[in-house]
């Protein structure tokens, strides 16, 4: 059996290096050093159940920082299970993975289907590659979506910058409305500099203000995942930002991405129905973590923030997010 799948990040990576010791697998990746502006945030768990180097985390986090006006509540996260890590040499590692396990990369971008072919354009010519089942993991802004007349990934802009004027040791969340926004923003450990963003242009400003920093930001689209997304039609699979699953309210989506990879990909190998499974793993976690980004957008912000100051309400949140 062939199958190409579009897009090499954590989720196309991950079924990749699942599925090709079975099948003919054929991975694209549209660019060879994308670095994705990502805080990098990741469950520390991930690299022991998806056997991933620990050399690829560049920090680990024991805990967090929740902020809202004169309110400052660390966050135990009981032991180092956040990392953060650096985008484009994460995803390079996963890819180099999934090629030692037969997979074949190539360098290209997808075009469109037609008749069960993914027609790639690549720097020296056009292929026609034939599939039986074709993955897309290629992002929020998902051409296969596009060439199958799909709705798009609902989605929102975030606005972020890399500084080196702010400096953390952890990762901190700001929940004032005027700086977080809908949302919130924040503030990641990135190597040597600091990962800074928000929701809008108007809180990033604001975020700078508050931060005394001066930085031009970058905009870039990230999924907010609804209920009753399409995330398969016939032998067409999509999985991570092209299906939506990033976690609502955390945005946490790396580790989602691969989870969701394995579990299409076991999917595919038990030849079981994929929507119904992701469904019955996350669907309930997922629609939790929207009501609880619904609330998060009213008054009772506030008093959520001040409530982790409570060592219960620290456990239960870290175990919601975390597992831990």
């Amino acid at each position: 059996m062939k199958i190409v799948i579009i897009g090499g990040g954590p989720a196309g990576s991950t079924a990749a290096r699942k599925l090709a010791p079975f099948y003919h697998v054929t991975l694209i990746q549209d660019k060879l050093d994308f670095d994705k502006p990502c805080g990098g945030g990741i469950k520390t768990k991930a690299f022991k159940e998806f056997d991933i180097p620990n050399k690829l985390i560049k920090h680990s986090l024991d805990h967090v920082i929740m902020k809202y006006k004169n309110t400052t509540v660390k966050v135990d996260l009981n032991g180092k299970n956040l990392s953060i890590v650096k985008r484009d040499e994460f995803d390079k590692k996963l890819r180099d993975l999934a090629q030692q396990a037969g997979a074949k990369i190539i360098y290209g971008r997808f075009k469109t289907v037609k008749n069960n072919k993914a027609i790639i354009k690549t720097d020296n010519s056009i292929l026609n590659l034939d599939y039986d089942i074709l993955i897309a993991a290629d992002g929020v802004n998902s051409t296969v979506r596009k060439a199958l007349n799909l709705p798009k990934i609902p989605a929102t802009i975030t606005h972020y910058a890399r500084i080196d004027q702010y400096k953390v040791q952890t990762c901190e969340f700001f929940f004032d409305f005027d700086i977080g926004g809908e949302y919130y923003a924040w503030a990641f450990p990135h190597e040597n500099l600091t990962h800074i963003g928000t929701v809008s242009r108007g809180n990033f400003e604001n975020l700078c203000r508050y931060l005394n920093v001066k930085a031009k930001p970058k905009g870039y689209k990230i999924p907010t995942w609804q209920e009753n997304i399409i995330i398969q039609k016939n032998n067409v699979y999509f999985v991570g930002d092209a299906a939506g699953q990033v976690m609502p309210l955390s945005f946490e989506g790396i580790y989602y991405a691969i989870k969701s990879a394995d579990l299409l990909a076991n999917c595919i190998l038990e030849n079981k129905n994929y929507p119904n499974e992701w469904n019955k793993r996350f669907f309930k976690e997922f629609s939790l973590m929207k009501k609880l980004e619904a609330l998060n957008k009213t008054f009772i912000r506030g008093f959520v923030v001040k409530a982790h100051k409570l060592k219960l309400i620290q456990k239960f949140s870290v175990k919601m997010w975390l597992g831990e």
